[in-house]
């Protein structure tokens, strides 16, 4: 899709290849061979710096980018000379767009398709309605006070109204602080006291009026009688204002607000403030805080622009092979960039139907995907492994046939899987992600014609625009293809920083701007990349380093076991021991002592898991990713209690 607006110029991936041709806004050409950079002068193609190295290399690379001219579209030309040969490369360039216009223009394109889908199908707006009613609520904010770069918080749900609020919210310049629905009090009250939010847009609760009586009751009891607008709270004092989405004659209280009023008054309200107000606003401006999963902690505030948002679900759109026929079911919640970034702003670069799944439960997934005949779905893993044991337990009960996409990311998706995904589900054309909160979020993915292998294996090449390199994570020098260090990545992906956590900022960056991603893998000579584990997962035992996923593989590639997780557990003698948690499927009476023998000589002895815990469920964050804090914790409770079970003593 091309644009009238000016585009930005960035970065070219040369197919997963460590050779990188890309062009700044000064229009230079860069072409990067390992750690060497050569420099051109984009319009004459003249040499205009080189390090020490092999002119063959640069000729070489430049020679590739040339090669995939014809390949790529949207792209700029540069034209390079070196040692009288002339190479054309075309470099892709970034959308030069912000949120809203984003809407906006696809809105102009496909003003009667419909956008959104809500509450069993009953729920429906078009894209044109889906610009208006923003605009609306845009215009609202504006009027009440609301400035750009101010913080806004959404405690919502996927629904109609949270996408509306939050295409709102960037129209105006503001910035989105999405919040997870279901997250705890205490928690809760230190995200938004972090977040520093002026305005809170809330719906009444996952369980009826569960949102609303906690924010009432017990964190802001304020409102209930101060006015709206004049807020003063004693745990959040930034916040001014509170509009709840579906109130209630009950919960009239004089410091909150109605959400449909406010659209009322919006849609009477001039167009002008609105109008200076989006000129104002730079792609390179603040335009989300997400908080991390708080997997390893207490979880961060991680700041996106405009540009980081925008331009890694275009492509996103591109990877996943997206077109005007398709229909996305988005089951991922708004608060994760997988939800409202690869998931939500992606469906809106083509102009198609978005599924909104408030809750995600299998069967009722299933029922929707096939009533409303979705042709795509995203999801972390623990979804997909639901759809696949809800057909095995019922396969005659749902017709998912227009079902062929799928985006898998959040967590690693092992080759078994993967195959199911394929024969049970039906789908062929799905890949395999991975990224950060912290990279906006993909950094690789698989492609759709990859082989099962490689999306079961690896997390697929890099994306356009992005670089990547191995170092050891004790010393910083880079490593070797094939070999095993922390992943550094770098490009226009990569977020702001950490929310008022410069310290923590800086240590995530190295000095030249690459960001530490605290995964360990490697990258190999095809470009594909392999994950190993997190580097606070990593377990140590009597000083070896044993990575959970390459046990978690061997555990899932026996029959019986649908889901393993590994964690190390504490102990006197060695520091930490292995530990496992697994699924297994039903009927199993797979034990112990046979699931440990299985694992010998398919992965090193003190790798073997010395405790195993069978389990039907596992404890998830609220972003569907299994919580391993929470299973160390089971581990520690359950040790004592639970047989080790260990290698057969020698007769």
């Amino acid at each position: 899709m091309n644009f009238k607006k000016p585009q930005i110029p960035m970065c070219e991936n040369t197919g997963g290849n460590r050779t990188m041709g890309f062009i700044d806004e000064r229009r230079k050409v860069f072409c990067k061979v390992g750690e060497k950079t050569w420099c051109f002068a984009a319009e004459s193609g003249d040499l205009i710096s080189k390090p020490k190295g092999s002119e063959a290399d640069m000729t070489k690379a430049l020679s590739r980018l040339a090669k995939r001219q014809e390949k790529i579209s949207g792209t700029n030309t540069a034209r390079v000379t070196v040692a009288g040969k002339s190479y054309k490369v075309e470099v892709e360039r970034l959308l030069d767009l912000p949120v809203g216009d984003l809407l906006t223009e696809i809105a102009k394109i496909y003003p009667d398709q419909t956008a959104l889908i809500h509450k069993d199908g009953v729920d429906k707006i078009t894209y044109k309605q889906f610009d208006e009613d923003s605009t609306a609520f845009a215009k609202y904010l504006l009027n009440i006070g609301v400035k750009k770069g101010e913080h806004v918080g959404l405690w919502m749900a996927n629904g109609i109204e949270s996408m509306t609020a939050c295409y709102a919210i960037s129209k105006i310049g503001a910035v989105v602080a999405p919040f997870t629905p279901y997250e705890k009090q205490d928690k809760m009250e230190e995200m938004v006291r972090r977040a520093g939010v002026s305005t809170f847009i809330l719906y009444r609760g996952a369980k009826v009026n569960e949102n609303i009586e906690m924010l009432a009751d017990d964190m802001y009891p304020e409102i209930k009688t101060q006015k709206y607008g004049e807020l003063k709270l004693k745990k959040a004092p930034k916040i001014k204002r509170v509009i709840l989405v579906d109130a209630t004659d009950e919960f009239a209280y004089p410091g909150v607000y109605d959400f449909k009023t406010a659209m009322e008054e919006g849609r009477a309200m001039p167009d002008d403030k609105l109008v200076k107000a989006r000129k104002k606003i730079n792609v390179k401006d603040l335009a989300y805080i997400i908080f991390t999963s708080g997997s390893t902690g207490f979880p961060k505030g991680v700041m996106l622009s405009h540009l980081n948002v925008v331009e890694n679900s275009h492509t996103m759109k591109d990877l996943m092979g997206l077109d005007h026929s398709d229909k996305m079911c988005m089951q991922i919640q708004l608060f994760h960039t997988f939800g409202s970034v690869a998931s939500a702003m992606t469906a809106i670069h083509v102009g198609i139907p978005i599924l909104l799944l408030s809750r995600f439960q299998p069967d009722d997934s299933l029922k929707r995907i096939e009533r409303e005949k979705c042709t795509v779905v995203s999801g972390v893993p623990t979804m997909f492994i639901g759809y696949i044991d809800e057909i095995k337990n019922n396969p005659d009960a749902y017709d998912i046939s227009t079902l062929q996409k799928g985006i898998v990311a959040g967590a690693p998706c092992p080759e078994k899987m993967v195959r199911e995904i394929k024969d049970i589900l039906k789908m062929d054309d799905i890949i395999i992600c991975y990224g950060l909160t912290e990279t906006s979020p993909c950094i690789s993915a698989t492609r759709p014609s990859d082989s099962v292998e490689k999306k079961g294996t690896t997390v697929g090449r890099l994306v356009p625009g992005v670089e990547l390199k191995v170092i050891d994570p004790e010393t910083g020098k880079n490593i070797p293809m094939d070999q095993v260090g922390e992943l550094c990545v770098r490009g226009y992906s990569l977020m702001l920083g950490y929310l008022n956590d410069p310290k923590k900022t800086e240590e995530t960056y190295t000095k030249n701007g690459w960001l530490r991603t605290g995964d360990m893998g490697c990258l190999h000579d095809d470009g594909y990349i392999r994950l190993s584990d997190r580097l606070k997962d990593i377990i140590i035992r009597s000083g070896e380093n044993i990575s959970p996923g390459n046990v978690e593989v061997v555990l899932t590639s026996h029959p019986d076991v649908e889901e393993a997780y590994v964690i190390g557990v504490k102990d006197y003698k060695y520091g930490e021991i292995v530990g496992c948690f697994c699924r297994l499927a039903k009927g199993s009476k797979l034990t112990p002592e046979e699931l440990r023998a299985f694992c010998v000589g398919k992965t090193p002895t003190l790798s073997i898991p010395s405790y195993y815990w069978f389990v039907d469920e596992f404890p998830l964050l609220t972003n569907g990713k299994v919580s391993k804090p929470d299973l160390r914790k089971i581990a520690e409770e359950k040790k004592e209690s639970t047989p080790r079970v260990e290698a057969p003593k020698k007769k």
